[in-house]
């Protein structure tokens, strides 16, 4: 006989299966919620990190999306509030990047404020700014920005922020477009925060380039391309002068084409030797066959600089624009802070240079120089003759020097305040000596291809000793094209309409097919 009370062994493993069930579902529940809550934390722990330490990243192969060390400098530098206003609508197609440009200048500084007008969307609050800023400029010179701090403010105009290089046109690697637009906005951010205006002062007397327009040599381009850097002109009179005003921030002696006296080369030295700054732009002058002396040659000797009397030949190909080889290309430059960008992508145009070199213990740097193909010509009449360039022994080789750099020593270096105080010791000024001065034509300076108007740039930044003032090389941004024949359109329409889809739908049943078995 049976138990009354007894339980079948069917119904009791029945209930332990659906006990064992709901344990797996629950456990299975509880592990779905931990882990969404667990992914949760992760998203707010990176989001929270990612605004703590914002980072930016940029893979394109021109580094069009990262800052120049100089606007990282002069942003970091910001010890004011900056406003900037920017006039574009959305729809224009330089809009997106200039924006991207804006966003990589807040995020390194909190002390910039950019504020987005529509001219189109908010013409009331535009009409109201342009009032405010005497935003006056024509069709062709359209204001798009402008830049305030306090009672200064800064206008840059639509072109300046964007041109094509026309010298790539047809090029191998592509047609390229100057992207300006970081070149002027960190150039206005400098003008409304810089103090006073830097003085530079441009020698004449000796048939040196003028400040004056429209002239045979004139400095036009040379302004032009210092313009977002609070610069102020000045010429001033060297001839028969025994001294120069010290006023100066830096003086200017640009392709002079007369000699100077002892008493005017002094007055150059004793300039340097106080303190003062100085570009020497010298061109080899030929006459009777020979390079007539500037009067500098001695002066500069005792600074350590060596003025060269030959006159420079590329022979090397790549380096050169024309079939003259007096006119060519640099590309080879020194370790110093004001080339030290332009190594392994720059170019300088130089045409009818000398050598200019440092003398052995001098300290001075080399800035430039040619390729190693190149000699320095000391017949000068055999290059105008118009044979074939060749070296002799007579000839420098190469690679020939072409600028150099120095500090120079003060006559009082070294020699302390009177009263004790240290930080008062006397130094001498800087100076850069380049031997040629046709690099500033404004028809060169405009050739994008080129780098002479950072080269200008960085010389007078070095020079005035302004670290913020800007040197900006305008990145270059290659222009690709994609061209698609009948068979590519019908390739491309077989894989995107007919390929892609019938591969995830064989897929989906492949899957279907998995899970009923």
């Amino acid at each position: 006989m049976s138990e009354p009370n007894a339980v079948p062994e069917e119904p009791q493993r029945a209930g332990a299966k659906l006990g064992d069930a709901s344990r797996r579902r629950l456990a299975i529940q509880v592990a779905g919620s931990t882990s969404a809550l667990l992914i949760t934390a992760i998203i707010l722990m990176v989001n929270y990190l990612g605004f703590r330490h914002y980072t930016r990243f940029d893979w394109t192969q021109q580094a069009l999306f990262t800052l120049s060390p100089k606007s990282i400098e002069v942003l970091k530098g910001l010890s004011t509030d900056v406003d900037l206003y920017l006039f574009m609508s959305r729809g224009e197609p330089n809009f997106g990047d200039t924006e991207e440009l804006l966003k990589r200048y807040q995020a390194t500084t909190d002390r910039l404020r950019v504020r987005y007008v529509d001219p189109a969307r908010e013409e009331a609050e535009y009409r109201m700014l342009a009032q405010r800023y005497d935003m006056t400029a024509g069709e062709d010179q359209e204001v798009v920005a402008v830049v305030t701090a306090g009672d200064k403010r800064w206008s840059v105009k639509r072109d300046d922020m964007l041109a094509w290089d026309y010298g790539s046109v047809g090029a191998q690697d592509g047609e390229q477009m100057d992207v300006k637009a970081e070149q002027a906005l960190t150039g206005a951010i400098v003008q409304v925060v810089s103090g006073r205006a830097t003085k530079l002062c441009v020698t004449k007397g000796h048939g040196e380039w003028s400040l004056e327009e429209g002239t045979e040599r004139s400095l036009d381009g040379l302004k032009n391309a210092l313009k977002h850097d609070n610069v102020e002109w000045e010429a001033i009179e060297t001839l028969g002068k025994t001294s120069l005003p010290a006023t100066c921030d830096a003086v200017f002696v640009l392709g002079p084409l007369g000699r100077f006296t002892e008493g005017e080369s002094a007055a150059l030295v004793d300039y340097l030797r106080k303190g003062g700054n100085a570009l020497l732009a010298l061109d080899p002058v030929i006459e009777h066959d020979e390079i007539q002396a500037t009067g500098l040659e001695e002066p500069m000797r005792e600074l350590g600089v060596r003025i060269d009397q030959t006159l420079v030949v590329e022979t090397n190909p790549s380096q050169l624009v024309t079939q003259n080889a007096l006119e060519f290309v640099v590309t080879a430059f020194g370790a110093h802070t004001t080339t030290t960008p332009m190594v392994d992508r720059g170019k300088v145009l130089l045409a009818m240079a000398r050598g200019v070199d440092a003398t052995e213990g001098g300290g001075a740097d080399i800035v430039m120089r040619t390729s190693m193909e190149a000699y320095g010509e000391t017949n000068i009449a055999q290059v105008q003759t118009g044979t074939e360039p060749a070296r002799d022994s007579s000839d420098m080789a190469g690679p020939i020097s072409l600028a150099v750099a120095t500090r120079v020593p003060s006559a009082q270096d070294g020699v302390a305040d009177p009263e004790g105080d240290a930080s008062a010791k006397k130094t001498g000024g800087r100076l850069i000596v380049i031997g040629d001065s046709d690099w500033i034509q404004q028809e060169v300076l405009e050739i994008p291809v080129f780098d002479n108007d950072y080269l200008a740039s960085a010389f007078t930044g070095w020079l005035a000793e302004r670290p913020a003032m800007i040197a900006l090389p305008p990145k270059k941004a290659k222009v690709g094209y994609i061209s698609f024949t009948q068979d590519d359109v019908m390739s491309v329409m077989f894989r995107v309409v007919i390929l892609l889809p019938g591969a995830a739908f064989l897929f989906g049943v492949a899957v279907w097919l998995n899970r009923r078995a």
